[in-house]
């Protein structure tokens, strides 16, 4: 899956020769964790003479918490006598996470997913559950996302950088590591690269993408593709 273009990607590192190490880095673990469309502006700085990491990023619109509601219809039902809880799904996205819901509030055996479509639920007071059930949050992607990106920082970051502090609010994520403790200066720094991200015009004329290990296999697939079929036309030839 090739990563959808970021508005910003800049990595910066103390020592030169490394940044670019540092950039295919950020993207591979961006790509393992499939945040490339979350993420809309980032800015890493390496500073390895002072044992120090710091990433800033701007994140897209994040979905507001989830409810049954927001992807089902829910009614009673009768079945052999039996009053049910009807779920009828109307969005699949969210699938995995009602079916825990699901499972966790009434125990898979009384949860029964008649069709792709439908879901029946036992339970002792069918049409009070089916009032209650709309409002149920059943996803937080907001709170998925902040836990993505601790994940991500803290796998960018260099080996022994243990001491960390992060804050992430108003879609802005800010992540500091070090070896040592992390002063004031840092954290002030840190602030202004947010700032510049959010007040920098991303260069629409060249958009600046994650090249990751994605688009490096690519090219060899490509590459290697090719090969072979240099070789098959080359055995074509000799053996006429």
């Amino acid at each position: 899956m090739i990563m959808e273009p970021l508005e910003i990607f800049e990595v910066y590192s103390a020592v030169e020769s490394e940044a670019a190490v540092y950039r295919d880095i950020t993207a591979d673990v961006m790509s393992d964790l499939r945040l490339a469309s979350a993420v809309g502006r980032i800015r890493v700085e390496i500073y390895p003479p002072s044992s120090l990491y710091m990433m800033a990023a701007i994140l897209r619109d994040v979905e507001m918490p989830i409810r049954i509601s927001d992807m089902a219809a829910v009614d009673t039902s009768y079945e052999g006598g039996e009053g049910f809880v009807k779920i009828t799904i109307e969005r699949e996205k969210y699938m995995p996470e009602l079916t825990r819901f699901l499972w966790n509030k009434y125990t898979p055996a009384n949860v029964n997913q008649a069709d792709r479509w439908t879901i029946l639920i036992r339970a002792e007071e069918p049409a009070k559950e089916a009032e209650t059930l709309p409002s149920q949050v059943i996803a937080n992607p907001s709170q998925n996302l902040h836990a993505d990106m601790i994940e991500f920082s803290i796998r960018c970051v260099p080996e022994g950088f243990r001491v960390r502090y992060h804050t992430f609010e108003n879609n802005e994520f800010m992540f500091i590591a070090s070896e040592d403790i992390i002063e004031p200066n840092h954290l002030e720094h840190a602030k202004k690269m947010l700032d510049k991200l959010r007040a920098a015009v991303p260069d629409v004329t060249a958009t600046k993408k994650a090249d990751g290990k994605e688009k490096r296999e690519a090219k060899n697939k490509s590459q290697t593709a090719s090969a072979d079929a240099s070789g098959a036309a080359g055995n074509t030839k000799e053996g006429q």
